[in-house]
C-alpha cells in the first residue's frame, strides 16, 4: 500500500446549481471562519485546507466539499511542493497559492472515489399492473393487417444463364492524367 500523502486545496470553484451563500455557510461553519478569512477561500487563488494527509481522508474531504457543493483540488505533496512551496491553511493568514486557472492534475492510480460523483436517485413508486395479463403467443400483438404484394411488372426483364456475362459494358473511360515533373525529390540519407 502506497504511503504518499496529498495536500488539499480550495480555489472557491462551486459545483452547478449550489447557492455560493449557502456554501460559504458550510465552509464558515466546518473552518470556523468569517469575515476576510473566509472571503479569501472565494477570491479565486487556491488555498490549501489541509497538508499532508492520506489518500482515504483525502477522498472524505472531496466527499464532504462536493456535498456542500464545493469542489477541491487534491495534489500528491511532491507536486504541491513544486507548486506552491509556502501556501498556508484557512486556520493561519490563507495566504493564496497559485492562479485558480492553472492546468487540472492528475491524481495518482487508485485515488479517490466515484461515490462523491453519483447522482442521487429517488425510487418511483411501481404501478398497478395487476389488471394486466398474457395473451396466447398466437395473437399478434399489432391488429394491422399486413400491407399488400406490390404490384411490380416485371415482364420486360430477362435473365442470361450463369457465368454468360462480363462487365465489359460497366467500364468507364477515363482520359490519362499527366505524370507531374518529381524530378527535384531526393531520399534524406540516414
Amino acid at each position: 500500500m502506497s504511503q504518499e500523502r496529498f495536500d488539499i486545496y480550495f480555489a472557491g470553484e462551486l459545483l452547478p446549481d449550489h447557492a455560493p451563500e449557502a456554501v460559504k455557510q458550510w465552509l464558515g461553519a466546518q473552518f470556523k471562519l468569517q469575515g476576510q478569512a473566509l472571503e479569501q477561500l472565494f477570491s479565486g487563488q487556491a488555498v490549501r485546507i489541509k497538508q499532508g494527509v492520506d489518500m482515504d481522508t483525502a477522498g472524505r474531504y472531496r466527499a464532504a466539499f462536493r456535498k456542500a457543493g464545493a469542489l477541491l483540488e487534491i495534489r500528491p505533496i511532491s507536486a504541491s511542493a513544486e507548486a506552491a512551496p509556502q501556501p498556508a491553511t484557512p486556520t493561519e493568514d490563507a495566504t493564496p497559492a497559485s492562479p485558480s486557472g492553472s492546468e487540472p492534475e492528475l491524481l495518482p492510480a487508485n485515488t479517490g472515489s466515484l461515490e462523491d460523483c453519483a447522482v442521487p436517485v429517488t425510487a418511483a413508486p411501481i404501478p398497478d399492473i395487476g389488471h394486466m395479463a398474457l395473451d396466447a403467443p398466437e395473437h399478434p400483438l399489432d391488429d394491422t393487417p399486413p400491407a399488400p404484394p406490390a404490384d411490380i411488372d416485371i415482364s420486360q426483364l430477362s435473365a442470361q444463364p450463369a457465368n454468360s456475362g462480363d462487365l465489359s459494358d460497366c467500364v468507364q473511360d477515363k482520359p490519362a492524367r499527366p505524370i507531374p515533373d518529381i524530378s527535384q525529390i531526393q531520399l534524406a540519407e540516414d
